[in-house]
């Protein structure tokens, strides 16, 4: 009776991986880092003011941002409108915004929407893309169906954004790091393994070649 032998190179390895493991944490860090150098769109609420004041039968307060405005992000405008003299909320308000830049001569494209709240009935909000640097006016009309019709204009400069210095940084000092660390479990550690796991398998080899029966095949 002959006795069945199962190659070492037919068993399956249950064990988990750790360079496996790392790689995907590696993965992880490497795209949430990625999503912070990634421009980010900053709410108006926390922007710079560049309008305060009385227009027509209304009091407007308007910011813009992020601050200062950059190319590569829509500029949001938010704009707050009560009645002049008075706290009393213009809640029912057409609000339009045609973006212009004084040193180049740009087509009229009949101004873009501003968006009501929901939360804050006075409240009014834009995207208004801004695609290069220097100054550019805002032309804004307010049209209310009981306070009337006016407008009126707000200038912001738009600037070549920042570079993220610390981010950047950051990532030049950790990169070569979890490079390092890479290079250690997957081929350090990897080497290791297969070198114990080529001895396990030459030890299970020599003691399963010494059970094995000569058979004889007869005719």
């Amino acid at each position: 009776m002959l006795a069945r032998y199962s190659s070492p190179l037919l068993r399956k390895n249950n064990n988990p991986s750790s360079p496996s493991r790392f790689l995907k944490i590696w993965l992880g860090l490497i795209v949430a880092v990625l999503s912070l150098v990634l421009p980010m769109n900053v709410l108006a609420n926390g922007g710079t003011p560049i309008y305060n004041g009385d227009t027509g039968n209304f009091n407007v307060y308007l910011l813009i941002s992020p601050s200062p405005p950059v190319p590569t992000v829509p500029a949001h405008l938010t704009m707050i409108i009560t009645k002049k003299g008075t706290d009393t909320p213009v809640t029912a308000a057409t609000v339009l915004v045609e973006p212009t830049m004084p040193s180049m001569a740009m087509p009229e494209t009949g101004g873009q929407r501003f968006i009501q709240t929901p939360s804050r009935p006075n409240q009014y909000d834009v995207d208004v893309p801004v695609t290069m640097e220097g100054e550019w006016t805002f032309k804004l009309t307010i049209t209310d169906p009981q306070y009337g019709t006016t407008s009126f204009t707000a200038n912001a400069k738009v600037e070549k954004p920042d570079a993220p210095w610390p981010i950047i940084i950051a990532i030049l000092i950790v990169l070569p790091v979890l490079a390092g660390l890479t290079w250690f479990f997957l081929f350090r550690g990897g080497n290791s393994k297969d070198d114990d796991d080529e001895d396990e398998e030459d030890d299970e080899d020599e003691d399963q070649g010494k059970g094995l029966r000569e058979v004889k095949v007869g005719k």
